[in-house]
């Protein structure tokens, strides 16, 4: 379920960290992203950043709480914590 998320605008920073894709034959950098979000199992206190580009592509970071995975976002991206939204009601994503 989504817990939280955050569309990205020209003031955040580009992603401090090199996310790339391989596709069997070669690696190259994802698109910019536009959105974050955050989103976990029921029950779990581990989560998921998942990075969402224009174009659809999508890349992901584990992390063992959901504070863990705030600081990621405001680190790489520094984002603040009045810029993220939580769902008003349960939200699936993927």
């Amino acid at each position: 379920m989504i817990v939280r998320r955050v569309h990205l605008a020209p003031h955040h920073h580009p992603s401090r960290t090199k996310h790339t894709i391989f596709d069997g034959k070669t690696t190259r950098e994802f698109p910019p992203f536009v959105e974050l979000i955050i989103a976990a199992s029921p029950g779990d206190d581990a989560c998921y950043l998942f990075h969402l580009c224009a174009d659809g592509e999508v890349a992901d970071t584990w992390h063992e709480t959901l504070e863990d995975a705030l600081h990621q976002a405001e680190w790489e991206f520094s984002v603040k914590e009045e810029e993220r939204t939580v769902p008003a009601t349960p939200e699936a994503f993927m």
